[in-house]
């Protein structure tokens, strides 16, 4: 058994590492690291704040079955459509609970 209460599935995402490309290009396209994963993404804090400007950076919890996250990642929610990037992933483990626990940051607009 893993995650008790299941809402969504999510997939992960991840840019491939290339230590030669310039950080102002585009980023090149994220391969999926994995799909269909059981999760639950929650803002139990509900905390959201204006970076500057009309940028706007919310904060999310996630909760999935094990898989290979990391923070550098994005998670996609497969129902709504909507991608987050990962700040932290930490696994937990015992009483045969074994998941992911992350934090999730979306952010949206622009900073002047």
């Amino acid at each position: 058994m893993a995650v008790p209460l299941a809402t969504t599935t999510i997939a992960v995402l991840r840019v491939p590492v290339d230590a030669t490309r310039d950080p102002y290009d585009a980023q090149p396209a994220a391969d999926t690291v994995a799909s269909g994963v059981r999760a639950h993404i929650s803002s139990p804090s509900g905390r959201e704040h204006v970076a500057g400007g009309s940028q706007e950076v919310v904060e999310f919890r996630l909760a999935c079955d094990p898989v290979d996250l990391r923070h550098t990642d994005r998670v996609q929610d497969e129902q709504t459509g909507s991608t987050y990037e990962v700040v932290w992933a930490r696994p937990r483990q015992g009483l045969g609970l074994d998941h992911i626990e992350a934090g999730l940051k979306q952010v949206s607009g622009g900073a002047r």
